[in-house]
């Protein structure tokens, strides 16, 4: 403990996270304590503080879900800050879901912006690789991406002795999540449905002679089942809506006795759409 040296006179209370109060007749100064687990959950003057962490709760399990879907590419294309940025995504998103403050619905729907154009790593962009906008034609069972036109100068960011590229796209669909009271935490709202994605990745062309046209086609994964644990959603999980999130990367290299030998500068993965 500390005693003040400041004339604060009778002053009783806390300052910055500075108490203040009197000890034996003696003016006395310390950090003031944390809440308690329990106060944040009984307390009704920690109601913000509970509501804020629920939805960081739901933030970080939606996160979790679409890195999981991502795994066979993060450790190729994610830098050290992407999860947390992600997780700051997603929150943004839980604060615009339907349903009162800490058990909104958390579904990318409700802002999509805070998702479109995040990339997996800061320092290599894509759209620092690839000055071009593919087109993309949505059905009912997948997404046409379609990169016709595209010529040797639209590859902007070609490192040294690189003579070839590929492209990788990759769709997650995941159900909504919202708040279940009975567990008092944020789940998949559908019971038994889990998050799941297809990607591909082209074959290695030619930096000097890109085919065309050059498209492909990128089916709707189809939902992989679990065990159902949700078992008292809240009322803003009616009409839940699953999402669609499309990846698209950029890898390059060279070709080395017939293989495409992958450059560690040359490699960019953002996601592109949400729908």
């Amino acid at each position: 403990m500390a005693k003040p040296v400041s004339k604060l006179g009778d002053f009783k209370g806390t300052i910055d996270g500075i108490t203040y109060y009197t000890l034996n007749g003696e003016r006395i100064c310390r950090k003031a304590a944390p809440p308690s687990k329990e106060q944040i959950h009984n307390d009704p003057r920690f109601a913000a503080v509970k509501q804020n962490n629920n939805e960081f709760g739901g933030a970080s399990a939606y996160a979790k879900a679409i890195r999981n879907e991502l795994a066979p590419y993060l450790n190729t294309f994610k830098d050290a800050s992407f999860n947390n940025r992600l997780t700051s995504c997603c929150l943004k998103i839980a604060k615009k879901g339907r349903g009162v403050p800490g058990q909104r619905s958390i579904n990318a729907h409700n802002l999509p912006e805070a998702l479109i154009g995040i990339q997996l790593h800061n320092k290599y962009e894509f759209d620092k690789q690839l000055k071009y906008s593919p087109r993309l034609q949505r059905t009912a069972k997948g997404i046409y991406i379609d990169f016709s036109g595209m010529q040797p100068h639209d590859l902007v960011g070609i490192p040294k002795f690189a003579n070839q590229f590929k492209l990788i796209a990759l769709q997650i669909t995941l159900p909504e999540y919202t708040w279940d009271t009975s567990i008092q935490k944020y789940t998949p709202i559908q019971p038994g449905v889990a998050p799941a994605n297809t990607h591909l990745t082209t074959p290695p062309i030619a930096i000097s002679d890109i085919p065309e046209p050059l498209e492909f086609y990128i089916p709707i994964p189809k939902n992989k089942t679990h065990k159902p644990i949700q078992s008292n959603p809240s009322p803003a999980a009616l009409e839940a809506k699953e999402t669609h999130i499309l990846w698209l990367g950029i890898q390059y290299g060279k070709q080395h006795n017939g293989q495409f030998i992958a450059l560690e500068t040359g490699r960019a993965m953002q996601c592109i759409a949400v729908y």
